[in-house]
C-alpha cells in the first residue's frame, strides 16, 4: 500500500509563519514531553471506546527545517539517542516530514510536524486526528486517495459551499426541527452535485472515510467543551477555501460524523466501513432527498445561493487562466517525469488544482522514492493514478547532488540516472545499467 502523507489544513497554515523560528530553536524534550502526556491523557479518556482500539502508540515530533525529531519510544531497527523519557534522532531524507502515519525504524509512527499548535482545542484535535491515521488500517479504513475534479468546477464549488453553509446551520441548531431541515438541505446540495458528476459520490465518500473521519475523531476526542460551536465556525471558514479538491473532507467529514452521533448513536459500531456518511445520515433520519433543480433552488435560497453563484462565476474566469498556464507548463511543455509508484509524499492540501484527465497540480509537494527525492516548491503534476510526478524541464541545470529546475530540485541516489523520455524534450529517471 502506498503511504499517503498529508499536511493538515490548520497546521499547514501556521507552519509558514513559524518555520524560520523553529529552524533556529533547539528541539528540547520538555514541550515534547508535554505533548506526549496530553496525547496519552486523551487516549486514556477514550479508553478505546470510539473505535475499539487504543489510538496512542509510537509518536515522533519532527522539525521540517532540520529533520530532527523527538520520539516517545526507542526505534526497533536503529537505536535512538535517549534523553530521559524521550528519544532523539534525525529522519533520513527518504522520510518526508509531515502530519501523517509513517512506517520507519521497525514501527508505525504517528508523525507530527513542529511547531505544534499552542492553543486548545487545536492541539488536541491535531493529536487525535493524526493518532487515528496510525490505527485506521486496524479498523478497516485503510489510507486512500481519490481525485475530486468536480470540486474545481463552477457548479461543484457552488453546491459544496451551499452544503458547508447548511452543515454549519445543522451543527449549530438547538431545535431538532431546525437541524433536520438544515441536514436535508445539505443532502440536497450533495445529491444535486453527485447527479451531475457521476464519479463524485464514490470519490467524496472515500476521502471522507479517510481525512473526514480523522478530523471527526480529532474533534470528538479533543475534550472541547464548545465542540459544536467550534465545528460550526470551522465550517463557516470552509466557505472561503480557495481549493477544495484535497481539503473538503476536513470540513464535511466531522460535520456528518457529529450529526450521526446525535441522530444514530452507535453508528460507528454498526458501520460496514463502505457506506458513505451522508447516506447513513439520510437513512437514520428517514429522509428522501431529491437531486432536481427545483429542490436545489428551494434549498439554496436559504443560504445565499445567488451571491455564491456570482462569486463562483467570476472565479471560474480567473481559474481558467490559471489552469491553462499550469497545463502549458506541466502537460504540453517539456517535463521531467519521475516514477513515484510506492513513493512517500508530503503536500499542502489547500493548494491542489485538478487538471483532468492527466491528474492534479500540487503547488508544493515532496516525493521520496527508491531513486531519491524530488522537492517541488512551485507546481508539480501528480498523475491521476499517482504513478508519475512531472515538473517543467526547461532551464534545468546540474546541481551538487542532482538537478535543479524552476521551482524544484532533484536529489538522485547512486545508481540512478536521467534518460530521455517518450516525447522529444522530456526526461525521466531510471536505474543505471
Amino acid at each position: 500500500m502506498r503511504r499517503f502523507v498529508r499536511s493538515c489544513i490548520y497546521l499547514a497554515l501556521s507552519l509558514a509563519a513559524s518555520a524560520s523560528a523553529m529552524a533556529q530553536a533547539p528541539l528540547g524534550p520538555d514541550p515534547a514531553t508535554a505533548a506526549f502526556q496530553r496525547m496519552q491523557a486523551l487516549c486514556e479518556a477514550d479508553a478505546g471506546k470510539t473505535w475499539g482500539v487504543d489510538l496512542c502508540g509510537p509518536t515522533l515530533l519532527a522539525d521540517p527545517a532540520t529533520r530532527r525529531f523527538v520520539a516517545n519510544m526507542e526505534g526497533l531497527e536503529t537505536s535512538l539517542e535517549r534523553d530521559g523519557a524521550v528519544f532523539h534522532g534525525r529522519l533520513p531524507d527518504t522520510v518526508p516530514v509531515a502530519n501523517t502515519a509513517v512506517k520507519w525504524n521497525g514501527r508505525t509512527w504517528t508523525m507530527l510536524m513542529l511547531p505544534l499548535p499552542q492553543a486548545e482545542p487545536a492541539l488536541s484535535i491535531l493529536l487525535m486526528h493524526e493518532a487515528w491515521h496510525r490505527i485506521q488500517g486496524q479498523i478497516g479504513l485503510v489510507a486512500t486517495h481519490a481525485d475530486q475534479d468536480q470540486l474545481e468546477t463552477e457548479l461543484g464549488r457552488l453546491s459544496l459551499r451551499l452544503e458547508l453553509r447548511a452543515l454549519a446551520a445543522a451543527v449549530a441548531a438547538t431545535e431538532p426541527k431546525t437541524q433536520q431541515r438544515a441536514i436535508h438541505d445539505a443532502l440536497v446540495f450533495r445529491a444535486w452535485r453527485q447527479a451531475r458528476f457521476p464519479q463524485a459520490q464514490q470519490a467524496e465518500d472515500a476521502m471522507e472515510r479517510h481525512e473526514g473521519i480523522a478530523e471527526y475523531t480529532g474533534r470528538l476526542l479533543s475534550q472541547d467543551p464548545a465542540m459544536a460551536a467550534h465545528l460550526a465556525d470551522h465550517l463557516r471558514k470552509g466557505d472561503g477555501v480557495a481549493a477544495y479538491a484535497r481539503s473538503f473532507a476536513y470540513y464535511t467529514g466531522p460535520a456528518y460524523g457529529v450529526l450521526l452521533d446525535s441522530t444514530s448513536p452507535g453508528w460507528r459500531t454498526a458501520w460496514n466501513r463502505h457506506d458513505g456518511l451522508p447516506a447513513m445520515l439520510a437513512s437514520a433520519l428517514g429522509l428522501t432527498v431529491s437531486s432536481d433543480d427545483a429542490a436545489f433552488a428551494r434549498s439554496g435560497a436559504r443560504y445565499g445561493m445567488e451571491g455564491i453563484r456570482a462569486e463562483e462565476a467570476a472565479r471560474a474566469v480567473r481559474q481558467a487562466a490559471v489552469s491553462a498556464a499550469l497545463r502549458a507548463r506541466l502537460v504540453d511543455g517539456p517535463v521531467l517525469i519521475a516514477p513515484v509508484n510506492g513513493a512517500s509524499f508530503s503536500f499542502d492540501p489547500n493548494r491542489v488544482t485538478p487538471l483532468p484527465p492527466e491528474g492534479a497540480a500540487y503547488a508544493t509537494l515532496r516525493a521520496a522514492a527508491a531513486w531519491g527525492v524530488l522537492d517541488v516548491q512551485k507546481d508539480g503534476l501528480l498523475s491521476a493514478d499517482w504513478s508519475r510526478l512531472s515538473v517543467p524541464y526547461p532551464g534545468a541545470v546540474v546541481s551538487a547532488d542532482g538537478l535543479q529546475g524552476e521551482g524544484w530540485s532533484l536529489s538522485l541516489k547512486p545508481g540512478w540516472v536521467l534518460v530521455p523520455g517518450a516525447r522529444d524534450g522530456d526526461w525521466t529517471i531510471r536505474a543505471q545499467d
